[in-house]
């Protein structure tokens, strides 16, 4: 049996993804039961800067949820645009994260960096 490419599993994996962080974000101390707590879903959230790795040459705030194979991240671009990743093994495939998710997104990563429409202050361009 041959395995799914990415772009066949990109979409459930977003809409499970999705479906953890809103109850986080919306439960009372953004904390759930069986989840744990909004401030330790994922593993970081960093910069990127341009160039990091081949054929990127836009800069974006990362905000991985896991690592490996498979791995998911969403991406939030200085223009404000927020996509959803789904990579394993030399395969990726994206999503365009909705405006009212893609702002529970920013918030996120705004508990690390205050302003995610410009480099953060520490970053020195290549």
């Amino acid at each position: 049996m041959q395995s799914q490419k990415c772009i066949d599993r990109v979409q459930d994996a977003f809409n499970s993804r999705m479906e953890d962080i809103r109850k986080l974000w919306n439960a009372e101390d953004n904390h759930d039961d069986e989840i744990g707590d909004l401030n330790e879903y994922g593993l970081s959230i960093a910069f990127i800067g341009a160039g990091t790795f081949k054929d990127q040459r836009e800069p974006y705030y990362r905000y991985q949820l896991s690592w490996g194979g498979p791995s998911e991240e969403f991406r939030v671009y200085l223009n404000g645009d927020v996509e959803f990743w789904f990579l394993d093994w030399f395969d990726g495939a994206k999503v365009d994260v909705p405006e009212e998710d893609a702002e529970i997104i920013k918030e996120i990563i705004r508990m690390k960096y205050d302003n995610i429409d410009r480099y953060p202050d520490d970053y020195e361009e290549p």
